[in-house]
């Protein structure tokens, strides 16, 4: 039914993950802690929360911006364990990290029973682990375990993030963490004396910002902050947790509080990579007139050259045995472009890839762009954000009959005309040699994101089921499947889609699995199995019940809270095809097949309808279901309007698991 929709790159770590790119540690240096207080031994009971598990007495942050060549960031941080949840919670730690980006030193960690003796981490625990994959980079971890941790301790833990050629400006500090927070202090020190200025979001100042502190640090300190609270179907963090964004004198920063010389700044860049680009059309002019030539149509022309770059041109990008860390796209650029140039052929990057298909572009007549856009999974994004980060390059746009359109060809796994769900309805930069313009890219039908779903099934006497599905993915639904699983082994995908199985049904027997047209994306990817349910129906006396919905057996509601904190957010509009064939035993009848009503909402974005045949003669039943969601783009609802979602979706849940009930004949 209701899925999380490939909502975020949302990675789940320990509450220690409050660095989001760190490196390698270093050990041994002299452990310094502070001292605590005897109120703090012997508190039983929570301050911030009444029913928290743990609480953060003190969690602090030290930025030093003082040396050109690196940012200095140091953290301390005192968690109380007040149950047996908080013990398990808090047991194990993860510090992520993406090598060669930064460096960590110092870690250090230790408990403090409540009488105030200690029992410290020994370096030996320390470990290196893999933990989420970011953006096509594989993100380790440097993870601890603390030792004898149960409630009433103190975890204490300390380290230092030292980032090569960071700077200050940009950096997100974030108001709100994963756990109740007493006393949480940043302290920033600016670039040689730099004035320090700060934009929040999500979040008011209330005479709570920074303030002059000693040496050359601004302090912001807040008290009592209730932990962060995720829900299913959240917008991006960025849009309902409070943070807070660094700016300096001096610095690109500095024109945070002026929005338009601030993308003007960003346009500068992209105005030189457009010429850059329409510079090497020279070189593709020949290749492109033979691509092109006999095409009738703009359209024809242009899908031809998207697809010469996407599936002529080796995309390193998505091969993991040709990546180099250490090289840029431009180093593979530069090394490759030639070859491409005259031969028609060669590898690169998702960024050559993309230069490439605007050089052509550009060679073949049309009117081509730089864009900047930014990312549903991370924010709602409008001009007056002034955070470069959230605006990062998606592709060449391309001007044609007035309208500005992206095109991705970099993405090896997006058809003509497609870009990822989290480009769709955002907001676009387009960037010409001497212009910018905001567009907001459109966004996707409920009807091209559909997943189709057929199965065959068997019902015995003692109520095993048994037969085939095959599950067809169009649209997003096709692509997120296909970037999610790119760089898994075939048993890993296939492993992948037995688990989902599990997860619903735990006593299913799943085999013979198979994964279709995986690379061709001009084609639906499509699963296959064959599964055994046994006590899929339930047999009472002379009575079997079973639900003939199999797709949502075993789903659990997706709203399950009478309250809710934050908005409802979808990712993209989808539909839903179900089409089920199930034969009971001849010596049972079909009872009473009526269908459940069909269920909307007064908008009409959500609509959910079922048919039921029941074929006496065969002892058959065929089950049809129609589900869309999300359509005229309704994607995004308000806190406020959560019961009326709630109440549309707990009836579509019920409507898709009701069950039909099998008599045995006289």
């Amino acid at each position: 039914m209701l899925r999380s929709l490939f909502p975020s790159r949302r990675s789940t770590v320990s509450f220690a993950g409050i660095i989001l790119l760190l490196s390698a540690a270093v050990y041994g240096q002299k452990t310094e802690w502070r001292p605590i207080s005897p109120a703090e031994l012997q508190m039983t009971k929570p301050v911030v929360e009444p029913d928290a598990d743990a609480e953060a007495l003190l969690w602090e942050t030290s930025i030093d911006d003082s040396d050109s060549k690196k940012l200095i960031r140091k953290n301390y941080v005192r968690v109380k364990i007040f149950n047996e949840r908080g013990r398990e919670r808090f047991a194990k730690f993860d510090i992520p990290y993406i090598k060669g980006y930064s460096e960590i030193k110092d870690i250090a960690a230790h408990i403090i029973k409540p009488d105030g003796s200690t029992i410290e981490l020994a370096d030996s625990d320390i470990f290196e682990r893999e933990v989420v994959k970011v953006s096509k980079l594989k993100v380790r971890s440097k993870a601890f375990a603390v030792p004898n941790i149960v409630p009433g301790v103190i975890v204490e833990y300390q380290f230092t993030e030292q980032i090569k050629y960071g700077g200050l400006a940009g950096s997100k500090l974030e108001l709100q963490k994963d756990i109740p927070v007493q006393n949480l202090v940043y302290l920033v020190k600016p670039y040689r004396g730099a004035h320090l200025t700060a934009k929040y979001y999500n979040a008011s100042v209330n005479g709570d910002g920074f303030k002059n502190d000693r040496d050359g640090f601004y302090r912001l300190i807040r008290h009592n902050i209730p932990a962060f609270k995720e829900e299913n179907f959240m917008p991006p963090e960025a849009m309902v947790r409070p943070y807070v964004i660094m700016a300096v004198s001096g610095s690109f920063g500095v024109d945070v509080f002026d929005p338009a010389m601030y993308w003007r700044r960003l346009g500068f860049a992209g105005a030189d990579m457009v010429r850059a680009m329409h510079g090497l059309r020279k070189d593709v002019d020949k290749l492109t007139e033979g691509l092109i030539a006999g095409a009738a149509t703009p359209e024809e022309r242009l899908r031809r050259i998207y697809d010469f770059c996407q599936h002529k041109i080796r995309n390193t990008s998505f091969d993991p045995a040709a990546r180099n860390s250490q090289e840029t796209w431009r180093d593979v650029f530069d090394q490759n472009w030639k070859d491409i140039a005259k031969n028609g052929s060669g590898s690169g990057s998702s960024a050559t890839i993309n230069v490439l298909f605007g050089a052509m572009a550009t060679a073949a007549g049309f009117d081509t762009r730089w864009v900047y856009a930014s990312r549903r999974d991370e924010v709602f994004m409008n001009p007056k954000m002034t955070d470069s980060s959230l605006m990062r390059f998606a592709g060449i746009g391309i001007v044609l009959g007035g309208k500005r359109l992206l095109y991705d060809p970099g993405n090896k796994f997006a058809p003509f005309g497609q870009l990822s769900w989290y480009r769709e309805d955002a907001l676009g930069l387009f960037v010409s040699e001497d212009s910018l313009a905001w567009t907001k890219i459109p966004l996707s039908t409920a009807d091209t994101n559909l997943t189709k779903r057929t199965a065959k099934f068997r019902l015995g006497e003692d109520g095993t089921l048994e037969g085939t599905v095959s599950i067809e993915l169009y649209g997003n639904e096709a692509l997120n499947y296909r970037m999610n699983s790119y760089d898994d082994d075939p048993t890993a995908r296939q492993n992948a889609i037995k688990d989902a199985v599990l997860r619903r049904i735990t006593n299913a027997e799943v085999s013979k699995i198979t994964i279709e047209n995986f690379d061709d994306n001009s084609k639906p990817l499509i699963e296959r199995y064959s599964i055994k349910v046994p006590n899929y129906a339930q047999k009472t006396g002379k009575r079997m019940f079973f639900q003939p919905g199999y797709f949502e057996y075993g789903s659990p509601p997706p709203f399950p809270n009478a309250t809710r904190v934050h908005d409802i957010f979808f990712s993209f509009p989808w539909s839903e095809r179900d089409e089920i064939t199930i034969e009971f035993p001849p010596t049972f009848a079909i009872e009473s097949p009526e269908a459940p009503q069909a269920v909307s909402d007064k908008a009409g974005s959500v609509s959910d309808k079922i048919t039921i045949e029941a074929n006496t003669a065969a002892s058959k039943v065929i089950y049809s279901r129609d589900l869309s969601a999300g359509v005229d783009g309704k994607t995004l609802y308000k806190v406020a309007e959560y019961s009326s979602v709630k109440e549309v979706w707990d009836a579509v849940q019920k409507a898709d698991t009701a069950a039909l009930t099998l008599k045995m004949k006289e």
